[in-house]
């Protein structure tokens, strides 16, 4: 979590990161490289997600360590 939200705009690439200290942790599988939600008003948000540069610590967009993101519009 971070401590105060971040506001991210449309069309622009933003990089989430985290350092993980301790002994190896879960992860997850199978992730999506698109998801849309639609608001209970009809707005669809949609995020689309891809691999980043640099050493990824054998995660991807498929295997990593981000489980979710909550988010309000």
């Amino acid at each position: 979590m971070f401590k105060e939200p971040v506001e991210i705009l449309p069309n622009i690439s933003y990089t989430a990161c985290a350092t993980l200290k301790g002994p190896d942790s879960h992860y997850g599988t199978r992730g999506l490289k698109k998801v849309t939600h639609k608001s209970s008003t009809g707005t669809k948000t949609t995020f689309f997600f891809c691999s980043s540069p640099g050493n990824n610590n054998g995660t991807s967009v498929e295997d990593g360590q981000i489980p979710e993101i909550i988010f309000y519009t």
